[in-house]
């Protein structure tokens, strides 16, 4: 299981708890101060049996559990709106928590080319390609230092261009090939890497000649999708805002 699967688990896990915790605690300590101990246990009392006696108990838990889902969609849909969209300036890192550790991606510099490749093997691109290079950095300050010197393979990870207009931009497989073919694609994302260690990888991706003002977005998507949408103040949770690295100043044609 991924760090973010954990995650989701044990933050819904933790959010049920402590509402349910932090609930109960403020009725009590209310309920004492209004109405006094032994009316506020008889009140308990009452609840209790309006839960667990006589028919119907399942269409009570349902009714509970139906209360703790609206809750929760409330709260997650208000992180939502309450975030904020960023650009990070470029050079800047964006971070995300791997199990044990951060890891930080930024831009670290980016070419404009009409043709990737060499050869037969060669692609012409339809408006410009954007080749992006790609810093992913373990960063030594946010381990544990029981942690050790082990390896650390990063997670799978969603990257795309998004311009001015909202439209997205996947990598251009057939040109990420042939700059691969090449040598010149630098490491995988995914390559293993240890604490205060770094990498380069090159990202081509093929963007219209009316393409303004590209931004690179890279997300940790969960599998399945659905859960990270549930997870609140996660980036993929439901129109939560997102977080851009701007690309150094370039010319498209």
């Amino acid at each position: 299981m991924e760090s973010k699967q954990i995650s989701v688990v044990f933050g819904v896990l933790a959010f049920l708890g402590t509402f349910a915790v932090l609930g109960a605690a403020t009725v009590a300590l209310i309920g004492t101060k209004l109405i006094g101990e032994e009316r506020l246990a008889r009140c308990f009392t009452i609840g209790a049996k309006w839960l667990f006696g006589g028919w119907g108990l399942a269409r009570k838990i349902t009714i509970v559990a139906l209360a703790v889902a609206v809750l929760y969609s409330t709260t997650l849909l208000g992180a939502s709106i309450a975030s904020q969209e960023w650009t990070l300036a470029p050079g800047a890192e964006k971070y995300f928590c791997e199990v044990d550790c951060h890891l930080a991606y930024s831009v670290a510099s980016v070419e404009v080319a009409s043709m990737v490749g060499a050869g037969p093997s060669a692609v012409k691109a339809r408006g410009n390609f954007l080749i992006i290079s790609v810093r992913t950095r373990f960063d030594i300050l946010t381990t544990s230092r029981h942690r050790g010197d082990s390896p650390l393979v990063p997670n799978e990870r969603e990257i795309t261009i998004v311009d001015d207009a909202g439209r997205s931009y996947a990598i251009s497989e057939t040109a990420q090939n042939a700059l691969k073919a090449q040598g010149l694609s630098g490491a995988s994302m995914t390559q293993p890497l240890r604490p205060a260690e770094s990498f380069i990888s090159k990202l081509v991706f093929d963007l219209p000649a009316d393409c303004r003002n590209p931004r690179l977005l890279i997300q940790s998507p969960s599998n399945p999708h659905w859960i990270g949408a549930i997870l609140i103040g996660d980036e993929e949770s439901v129109l939560h805002k997102k977080v851009f690295l701007a690309l150094p100043a370039i010319s498209i044609r």
